[in-house]
Order: C-alpha cells, then structure tokens, then sequence
C-alpha cells in the first residue's frame, strides 16, 4: 500500500511540474500589448497658413536707367506636407503662392514649390530655423509699375527660401506657429527697346502664421 501512495504522489508532482512548465512556456511566447506611442502613431508633418507679402524686383546692371524695382504687397497661401523625421526636425515640401496686382493693372502670379526642413535647436523651446530650395514659377512680372518700358515676363527659375519662427504647442498633435521667410526667384534677363535689364531677381518677405498638425 505505500508504494502504492508513493507512486500516486510521484505522478502528482510531476504532473504539477509538466502544468507549471507549460504555463510559463505559454507566458514567454505570448508578447505583451502595448498602447503605440504617438511617435508611432503617425508621422505626419502638415503645415497650413497664409500671411502679409511684400515683392521686389532687384538687379546686377543697367538698374539706374530703368530705376528700381517696385514695391508690391499683398497676401500669400503657404503649405508644407511632408515627414516628421523626429522631435526636432520636420521635412517635406512646401507650396507657397503669392498673387499681386500692381499699379498698372498687370496680375503677377508667382508660385513656389521648394523642398523645405525645420530644425529646432531646443526640444523644449518652440523655436524654429526654416531653409530649403526648388523651383519658382513667375507668370506675367514686370520689373516696374510702368509697363510700357518694360515687357511682362513669365519664366521658372531657381527658388530658394530661409526664415525662422516659433511654434505654440496647443495640443499633443495641434499647434499654431508664427513665421518670418524670405524667397528669391532668380529670373534672367529682360530685353526691351535694345536695352537689358540683366540677372533680374525678385525678392518676397512674408509674415505670417498657420496650423501645424505633427
């Protein structure tokens, strides 16, 4: 009889080591849940705003015989879709559109569409350096207020474009920044009544603010 016992109690040991070796086997091969982090979440860098804009024509010779460029303001659109590479840095493109009407009635459309980063030197401080560079569509620019000297030009040149700003953080995805840049357009030479007007280069400072989503 007491082996008997002896061997019941054998088999219920080992039976209760097979049952807690197979649990923590389950246990090890089951991974954890857990919540993604917003950094996992999306990466999404969406910039959305418009602002006050001033052009100017500029140039390296004949300059005084035609005077110099005028100064046009108006508004501008401005988006940036791109990628948060990570806390500090956001990349993308940026499309920005300035129209103006002058003074003699001409419509000067210009377009920019610029491959653009921010950089933010502190994690903790919403300030932000801004640069980048692509291409600039300008239709219909004249050098002055006075068509009748100089012909209209439409042309697409190299577009460059750099500033900085500072972003207000409302929530953990949403934020309005406030930003100051400056684009040039480097659009040839105009040619009129025999005279050229060469390396002419359109100047646009724009202040502005707009949606941040990240």
């Amino acid at each position: 009889m007491e082996n008997i016992v002896s061997v019941r109690r054998t088999l219920v040991f080992a039976l209760s080591v097979v049952c807690l070796t197979t649990a923590a086997a389950s246990a090890q091969t089951i991974p954890a849940t857990t919540p993604a982090t917003p950094e996992e979440q999306s990466r999404l860098w969406l910039v959305i705003g418009g602002g006050f804009t001033t052009l100017r024509g500029d140039c390296q010779e004949d300059c005084p015989v035609h005077g110099q460029g005028a100064y046009w303001h108006t508004g501008n659109f401005t988006s940036n879709v791109g990628y948060r590479v990570n806390k500090q840095m956001d990349a993308g493109v940026e499309v920005s559109w300035v129209p103006v009407t002058t003074k003699g009635g001409d419509e000067v459309r210009s377009t920019f569409v610029l491959t653009v980063a921010q950089f933010r030197p502190w994690e903790s401080h919403g300030f932000f350096l801004k640069g980048g560079m692509g291409m600039a569509f300008v239709r219909n620019f004249v050098y002055s207020d006075s068509t009748s000297t100089v012909p209209p030009l439409t042309s697409k040149a190299l577009g460059l474009t750099y500033g900085a700003g500072w972003v207000f953080q409302g929530t953990e995805h949403l934020g309005l920044q406030i930003v100051g840049t400056q684009q040039v357009s480097a659009l040839g030479d105009f040619q009129t009544g025999g005279v050229s007007i060469a390396n002419v280069i359109v100047n646009v400072w724009s202040f502005g603010a707009a949606v941040v989503i990240r």
